[in-house]
């Protein structure tokens, strides 16, 4: 099974992402982006950091499964891991905006689920104040919130995610009773 966290920017989908999967023993599938670390981000962790002219001649080679521009930054799932992970029979989690939950979707059919995690605009402001991001990070995730939200429809799972550890557990939940062998197969 493949599960797709996308939703809201500011939701906290990272979070539950990576607390639910970690207790659950799913690898994630780190995506490739040309944008600077945050200074809490790690390489090889949250995203690997290349150059644009890497991630453009990667491109061209037809090494990307799926990638994206957002506000002039590339992001990118390389195929050979998503394939080797789906080969080798393993559960795999990763971190994807609706077009690259629409794409792994697209190719992996039943096997890919979209877990949908949003909060409300107002809380995504004060989540990201109280982080203590810059007016222009903030601006960035509001002006993209509506495009978003609207997302939420298409998703075979929406969970918001208003306190941290019952969105966990409810995440928690939905991924185990995927992972539950079908008696009818």
């Amino acid at each position: 099974m493949i599960f797709i966290f996308t939703g809201t920017s500011g939701s906290g989908r990272k979070t539950v992402a990576k607390k639910v999967c970690d207790q659950l023993g799913i690898k994630k599938i780190v995506s490739y982006t040309t944008r600077e670390p945050r200074p809490h981000e790690v390489e090889g962790v949250d995203y690997h950091y290349i150059s644009r002219a890497q991630f453009i001649e990667e491109d061209l080679k037809g090494e990307f499964f799926q990638t994206a521009e957002i506000d002039h930054i590339f992001y990118g799932v390389k195929k050979r891991k998503m394939h080797a992970l789906v080969e080798a029979g393993e559960n795999a989690y990763l971190i994807v905006n609706r077009s690259g939950a629409n794409r792994i979707k697209f190719e992996f059919k039943e096997k890919a689920i979209r877990l949908f995690i949003y909060v409300e605009k107002h809380t995504v402001r004060e989540r990201l104040e109280a982080r203590g991001e810059s007016y222009e990070v903030i601006q960035h995730y509001m002006d993209h919130y509506t495009e978003e939200v609207t997302y939420r429809k298409d998703c075979e799972h929406i969970f918001e995610n208003i306190e941290l550890s019952h969105t966990i557990e409810m995440v928690k939940h939905t991924i185990e009773q995927h992972l539950l062998p079908n008696p009818t197969a």
